[in-house]
């Protein structure tokens, strides 16, 4: 039976996934992109020396490790897996080596096209699909190589239509086990992304338990001393009057970063009301494109009308305004902001890209959590508080950048109920 003679190649298939689970607490590490790649790589070596020869073919799982390098840690894995599994290959034989090197080609290169669409994807099911229809596209590819082997001599005899049975039972054996593979990265992914939550929103309520403490005892003294201060401003003159009006700008700063602080440990949201969120974009635009000529950057933006929202308009106001203004300050001198709006998977999706220096993974892991800017002077209490908000209508937020490329941030909200839009006429 050909699924005995490959169970040695299933384990090796899983001994790379538990090195993944072991390394997954080390941030460096487990986005190595070479270290996986040679985990991966020695894996498919192994499968091909401990491969099963029959008909003078080498039967083994060694593309499932090349498949898995390509789609979960990039092409640089992929390149390291197959340089591995050449040198293997000339190292267990000349025979059919063409043939050989063209499979690993191609069972190569389907990974990598479908690479980008797969890491656009979000769900665990359509992921695993992609995987399990790599597998088929491998298989294609060695049942293709077969009959493209027994049409060049000339017919097919009673041998290779066994030979044919085996390759699809071989078929079989190699798509459970990709599946199997892939959904085990997936649940590994999802532990590693659950166990990011868990600590974000520890230290989020620690820290939103302090700040909350803080604000309340801190703006008791602040109103008393507003207070006085409007009341000696009244009976002063020319630069006093000036000062005075300084001071409880300033005392008004105060109190907002106060309020930000109060928003963190839990957002408040208010009035809720039907807004169109097309008319708030082109309202922030009008009101922030003073601030980016200034610095020399360029506001563009496509639009899609009639997307409305149900929500507290103010929050939202303030949130947007914020990351739109972090985008203008991001792409400096002769940059350009792009405001996209659009509908995608029946949810309000706005996009701001800038082109600004971007941010390395490193930092893209940090975004959204207090303490961690880019600007020289920051403290992200401000971006904090818009993720937050955004969380708190029941939408997302998420950033994509990388070093050099600019920084985009992509925020899907909920679009409002056709119900409440009848009634609104």
């Amino acid at each position: 039976m050909l699924a005995d003679k490959l169970l040695v190649n299933i384990f090796l298939v899983f001994v790379p996934l538990l090195v993944y689970s072991t390394l997954s607490d080390h941030r460096h590490m487990k986005h190595a992109p070479l270290l996986m790649g040679g985990v991966l790589g020695i894996s498919s070596v192994l499968c091909l020396i401990f491969s099963y020869s029959w008909y003078g073919l080498f039967w083994d799982l060694r593309y499932v490790p090349l498949i898995l390098s390509v789609l979960y840690f990039g092409p640089v894995a992929g390149l390291v897996n197959i340089t591995l599994m050449v040198m293997a290959r000339i190292y267990v034989g000349p025979d059919s080596i063409g043939v050989g090197l063209i499979s690993m080609l191609l069972c190569y290169l389907g990974p990598l096209l479908v690479r980008k669409r797969f890491m656009q994807l979000k769900g665990m099911l359509a992921r695993v699909l992609i995987n399990l229809l790599m597998s088929v596209w491998m298989n294609v590819i060695m049942l293709v190589i077969l009959m493209m082997h027994s049409w060049a001599n000339g017919r097919l005899d009673e041998d290779e239509v066994e030979l044919i049975k085996g390759v699809l039972w071989f078929a079989i054996i190699q798509f459970l086990n990709i599946g199997a593979a892939s959904c085990w990265m997936e649940f590994s992914l999802e532990r590693e992304e659950m166990r990011k939550k868990i600590k974000y929103a520890e230290r989020l309520n620690t820290l939103g338990e302090l700040a909350a403490s803080m604000a309340h005892e801190v703006r008791n003294p602040l109103t008393v001393v507003k207070g006085f201060l409007q009341m000696a401003q009244s009976g002063l003159e020319g630069k006093n009057r000036r000062y005075m009006a300084l001071a409880l700008a300033e005392v008004d700063r105060a109190e907002r970063i106060i309020s930000d602080y109060l928003n963190l440990s839990k957002p408040q949201i208010g009035k809720t009301e039907l807004m169109d969120l097309s008319g708030m974009v082109q309202q922030i635009v009008l009101l922030l494109k003073p601030m980016a000529a200034k610095q020399g950057v360029r506001m563009q933006t496509e639009l899609r009308n009639d997307i409305y929202l149900h929500t507290d308009r103010n929050q939202l106001l303030q949130a947007l305004i914020h990351i739109t203004k972090n985008a203008i300050e991001a792409a400096e001198d002769g940059g350009k902001v792009d405001i996209k709006l659009a509908v995608q998977e029946e949810k309000a999706c706005l996009n701001i890209k800038d082109t600004g220096k971007g941010m390395s993974p490193e930092h893209l892991e940090r975004v959204g959590t207090l303490f961690f800017s880019t600007k020289e002077v920051g403290t992200g209490l401000g971006t904090a508080v818009s993720f937050r908000m955004i969380e708190a209508m029941n939408g997302s937020i998420r950033y994509e950048s990388e070093p050099g490329a600019g920084t985009e941030v992509i925020i899907l909200l909920p679009l409002a109920q056709q119900s409440l839009l009848a009634a609104e006429g």
